[in-house]
């Protein structure tokens, strides 16, 4: 990069030593100059330093200023009498140039303005400058008097810009003087796009010239790291718009780079096509714009068209389970600004910093397009990656998407007159990074862990999820197990009751569940075989799904997880089993059934056969006003001997021909042989639910003779 400054034609410094004897100044201000500091020629006439701006670029920096030739006497006052240089503590001048071109005669009772560019070192600050008039004497200098770059910064609130002034008449010719473009530094994101990996750099680029400009196709925009090499960059927004004089207009850089590349040393330098090894017109430090935020940090939203957005990553959380590492983000845009904002297009992807690894999310919920004061939306996102991954290794970029100007513009003279043909495209462009480590309860924990305490028959508090209608309720309504010997497995039945809220008929929502235990094992979860296709408004409406465990899971420590069709997770609950009640009424949702008297008896039949009747007396009930229909589950009466073998079996329903009611009423098991009757049979009830992988069961009751 010395070499490249070497190299800048319009940077030139001379050692002078300042004398003070020679000039005069006013050291308290007085209401002819409101407040600013003067330098004077007289009681009458005198400058006066204003609209400064200071910026650094990596190497080089510039000094924008006007200066006023403020003439309140009754003669004309010639500035080219008087010459401009930048001054800064240790006695170097740089050259001050004029950046447009004015009358220099300035009238009788009049202000003349004057504005001027110098290029300066990158590491002066205001303290260090000083901006020094001197009058011409015979071609020679005479000091007259010195004004302060940081009085005037400090009276406007300024602060030093990270921005690069680009001299377009360096590239052509043709252009005025005062052809200068500024490129302000915003936010830049590493991120993983398209199968790629990307830097992205967002500009602020404002046309200082007073004609409308285009940024010369000999322009070339490169990105170099600590060991100089570079890596080409495009706009990937506004390339080709032309600039309208003192409009400042947002521009992305766009680059390919390494995975591996490290950016705390990244640079943008603007040059020549074809000369970046040699001629560098102004340069950035991008290396402190990179922006990653952590979770729970509120930025601004990095938009010049959403003024007074903000945009956090609020909340994320992340569990392994049997299919990989599942994570969930919300974002957050508040208003904060005193008018209305328009709520950009959102969409986000899950990345590993290391791999080329991600996974796009979108939150396709119903929200306003826009945002009152203080108001805010949250987005939710989703996404699984591999298990292997952990969070310290993983990052958050929400990106929008946004309209791009294409055009087909000849090249311009700089006059404001070039062919153009604007269309509008769209791009989706990083708008925020965040870092997942620690996300949700310090890592990458169970599901178990993850999952929040849960009360049976309360609704699910779901993430927003465009698959499920937020005006359906979804609750869970009944949790029990029971354990198959024969097979060795324990069968869990779970109850769901869904509510429609709305005013019109709903699609049942299709959503799957699995249940994790604390030591990380998953159990998918089967719906039964056949459910409603739609819900009508103000009804409730019963489903089940059956899950099989291991006969060693004790169940004491259950996650319920549950997720939408495209298996992005809505919710983690903590659950338990319901005990069965050894007396009084047994719970089968909507139904409680409560067995008062039951006696077993043996009778003979005609074909040489007994059977066994079995009388009993119930007490049924329906608990709330849900819907069942013949897809609801059915109640098996099995009659087993003392070695646990199945003698005779009956299915009876809770509505329709065999529908179990309240009462006396008699079940017979038929087909018994003689050297099967016995005084220690037992008859098991089983709840049983019918699922595309065959009927699961669960033990609500065991009957004794």
């Amino acid at each position: 990069m010395n070499q490249q400054r070497k190299m800048k034609r319009l940077l030139s410094r001379s050692a002078i030593m300042l004398t003070a004897a020679s000039f005069l100044t006013f050291p308290f201000a007085t209401s002819a100059f409101a407040g600013k500091e003067g330098v004077f020629l007289s009681d009458s006439v005198y400058f006066t330093l204003d609209k400064v701006t200071l910026s650094a670029g990596a190497e080089d920096g510039s000094l924008r200023f006007s200066l006023g030739l403020n003439n309140n006497s009754s003669s004309p006052v010639d500035f080219n009498n008087y010459g401009v240089k930048v001054i800064d503590t240790n006695g170097v001048s740089y050259t001050a140039k004029l950046s447009e071109k004015v009358t220099a005669r300035v009238k009788a009772g009049e202000t003349g303005t004057f504005k001027f560019t110098s290029e300066i070192p990158a590491n002066l600050n205001p303290s260090q400058l000083k901006v020094d008039i001197f009058e011409w004497n015979y071609n020679a200098m005479e000091d007259i008097g010195a004004l302060s770059v940081e009085a005037v910064l400090a009276e406007s609130g300024q602060s030093v810009l990270q921005q690069a002034v680009l001299n377009l008449k360096e590239l052509d010719s043709t252009l005025a003087d005062d052809a200068l473009v500024t490129a302000q530094l915003g936010k830049s994101y590493k991120v993983y796009k398209d199968g790629a990996w990307m830097v992205y750099t967002d500009l602020l680029l404002e046309n200082l010239s007073s004609s409308t400009l285009k940024l010369p196709d000999g322009l070339e925009y490169n990105f170099q790291d600590s060991k100089g090499l570079t890596y080409s960059a495009q706009f990937a927004k506004v390339e080709g718009q032309s600039l309208l004089p003192q409009q400042p207009v947002k521009a992305t850089l766009q680059a390919a780079v390494p995975a591996a590349l490290e950016t705390k040393d990244l640079s943008l330098l603007f040059s020549p096509k074809g000369k970046v090894k040699t001629t560098v017109l102004g340069s950035l430090n991008v290396a402190k714009s990179f922006s990653i935020g952590k979770i729970g940090d509120k930025t601004e939203y990095p938009n010049l068209d959403v003024n007074g957005l903000a945009i956090s990553t609020s909340w994320a959380a992340a569990s392994k389970q049997s299919d990989g590492l599942h994570l969930q983000a919300n974002v957050t845009l508040t208003n904060q600004s005193d008018g209305i904002v328009t709520i950009p297009t959102l969409s986000a992807e899950f990345q590993a910093l290391r791999g080329s690894v991600a996974v796009t999310s979108s939150d396709n919920a119903v929200r306003t397009s826009y945002l009152s004061p203080n108001e805010s939306t949250t987005f939710r996102f989703s996404g699984i990656l591999p298990a292997g991954l952990n969070t310290d290794a993983l990052q958050l970029v929400v990106l929008e998407k946004q309209a791009v100007a294409s055009t087909t513009t000849q090249p311009s003279t700089g006059t404001g007159n070039a062919d153009t043909n604007n269309s509008k495209q769209a791009a989706t462009l990083p708008v925020s990074v965040t870092t997942l480590a620690g996300a949700g309860n310090g890592g990458e924990v169970s599901s178990y862990a993850a999952a929040q305490a849960y009360t049976l028959g309360t609704p699910f508090k779901f993430t927003a999820s465009n698959l499920i209608d937020s005006n359906v309720d979804v609750s869970l309504v009944e949790f029990g197990m029971s354990e198959n010997s024969d097979f060795g497995f324990k069968t869990v039945v779970a109850k769901y009751k869904l509510t429609n809220k709305g005013t019109t008929s709903l699609t049942m929502p299709d959503f799957q569940t699995d249940l994790t235990s604390a030591e990380g094992y998953t159990y998918s979860g089967v719906r039964q075989s056949a459910i409603a296709k739609t819900i009508a408004p103000n009804t409730s409406y019963v489903m089940s799904y059956s899950y099989m465990l291991p006969a060693g899971e004790k169940a004491d420590q259950l996650a319920l997880n549950v997720y939408d069709a495209n298996r992005l997770a809505v919710g983690s609950y903590k659950t338990a089993i319901q005990p069965i009640p050894s007396t009084g009424a047994i719970s089968l949702y909507p139904y409680t059934i409560d067995l008062k008297d039951y006696s077993v008896s043996a009778t003979y039949s005609k074909d040489s056969s007994y059977a066994y009747r079995l009388r009993l007396d119930l007490d049924v009930k329906r608990q709330e006003q849900v819907i069942t229909d013949a897809n609801f589950s059915t109640l098996a009466f099995e009659v087993v001997d003392s070695e646990g073998r199945l003698l005779s079996s009956k299915t009876m329903t809770f509505t329709g021909q065999q529908k179990i009611m309240s009462g006396v009423q008699f079940i017979d098991f038929g087909s018994i042989k003689s050297e099967q009757l016995s005084s220690d049979v037992s008859i098991n009830v089983y709840e049983v639910v019918a699922t595309p992988n065959g009927d699961a069961k669960r033990l609500v009751k065991t009957i004794k003779m």
